[in-house]
């Protein structure tokens, strides 16, 4: 039954790849104690402006985490900030970030009901790399709602909390990252790391050892775009494909580094940093706070918790009805999502997906059925 599980998932992916729903992914799916599925499929890209196009995917080959970057970075290390002190949950959101949310705490910031917009394009009105001019238009962008009036998914309040972790620990948020959660989790060994930010300056170029390890994502060619040139081609303007930079593009002209998005890794990473909060593991006291953080938010048809996500009702999700209520994960823009059911009936569920569905462009988005057919065969497993 175990096998026929493992090629039901094996042969799933690999139809994906032929389907063109991504070029290649990474699939890690542990029940308990055990890796039960740990394969790559497909290649790293597809398109000509990708020397490495056809170089196949491995265990190993890394990813542009996108929005994970939000559970796996910034969310860990507000859980480490309020163990060790320097945060509490009810604070309110200081200023001058406060103007952009008045009255939300740090609590409403991470259940994405702050009050804060979902969106806005500042790579069109800042050049690389200014992370300060983005922050303060953040600052400058009006309201949508009162705290927790709704919920608005932003990547604002993640822009907001980046900032502020900078603050309280005096050192900037890759730093931070390095020093507070993967070191002390042995996640910062290997080049590159199980996980890491990739800091972006003018001229930097990737290191050809790491030109076959990580997977492009988007390809600037006009000619993909007949109907006319995105919004996001002016900033990445000298540059034909994103390989090692970040895809978000507010993240990009931040610097690579953000509370959003800017995170890279492995799925044994990404993995196992899921692992340690899993089993309440996070470095300096702040996996006592695991179940605080996986507490429904109550703000009225939220599916949100602290940082982290949980599954729609009525199967909507990505995850369908794969997974029970106590779920928790998060999904990620490029492709990405890491998915941890602590209560199945057959052992503790980690499942992780790594992929570059954005390659060669942002507007594939089949991806949206694949997650929860993935789901469905990963919990079978």
């Amino acid at each position: 039954m175990a096998a026929d599980a493992r090629q039901a998932l094996f042969d799933l992916l690999e139809a994906a790849v032929e389907e063109a729903v991504f070029p290649g992914c990474v699939a890690l799916v542990s029940r308990g104690d055990a890796v039960v599925y740990h394969e790559g499929h497909g290649t790293l890209g597809s398109h000509p402006a990708f020397v490495d196009r056809f170089e196949p995917v491995a265990r190993d080959t890394v990813y542009d985490l996108a929005s994970l970057t939000k559970v796996l970075a910034t969310t860990s290390l507000v859980a480490v900030a309020v163990a060790r002190g320097k945060l509490d949950l009810d604070a309110s959101v200081p200023e001058p970030w406060a103007r952009a949310c008045p009255g939300a705490s740090l609590v409403d910031l991470l259940e994405h009901c702050a009050g804060l917009v979902a969106h806005r394009e500042y790579f069109t009105e800042v050049q690389p790399f200014d992370s300060a001019a983005v922050l303060e238009r953040v600052c400058a962008t009006p309201p949508a709602a009162a705290p927790r009036e709704r919920v608005v998914y932003s990547d604002l309040g993640f822009m907001i909390l980046g900032a502020w972790l900078e603050r309280i620990f005096d050192a900037p948020l890759d730093a931070c990252f390095v020093q507070l959660v993967t070191y002390p989790l042995y996640l910062d060994q290997g080049d590159p790391p199980a996980l890491f930010f990739r800091r972006l300056v003018e001229d930097t170029l990737l290191p050809r050892a790491l030109e076959r390890r990580i997977a492009p994502t988007e390809v600037y060619d006009a000619a993909l775009h007949p109907a006319g040139v995105p919004s996001h081609f002016a900033v990445r303007s000298q540059v034909a494909v994103a390989h090692g930079s970040v895809h978000d593009d507010n993240a990009y002209v931040m610097g690579g580094v953000a509370g959003h998005a800017g995170l890279f890794g492995t799925a044994m990473g990404v993995h196992e940093l899921a692992r340690a909060w899993l089993q309440s593991r996070l470095p300096g006291g702040a996996g006592a706070l695991r179940d605080r953080f996986w507490r429904a938010s109550t703000v009225p048809g939220s599916t949100r918790r602290l940082g982290w996500d949980a599954a729609a009702e009525g199967g909507s999700g990505a995850t369908g009805t794969a997974y029970g209520p106590d779920a928790v994960g998060h999904n990620g823009y490029t492709g990405t999502s890491l998915w941890i059911d602590p209560s199945a009936s057959r052992g503790p569920l980690v499942c992780v997906l790594l992929s570059n569905r954005v390659h060669p462009t942002r507007t594939n988005d089949a991806i949206k059925t694949l997650r929860q057919r993935f789901h469905a065969a990963a919990a079978k497993l």
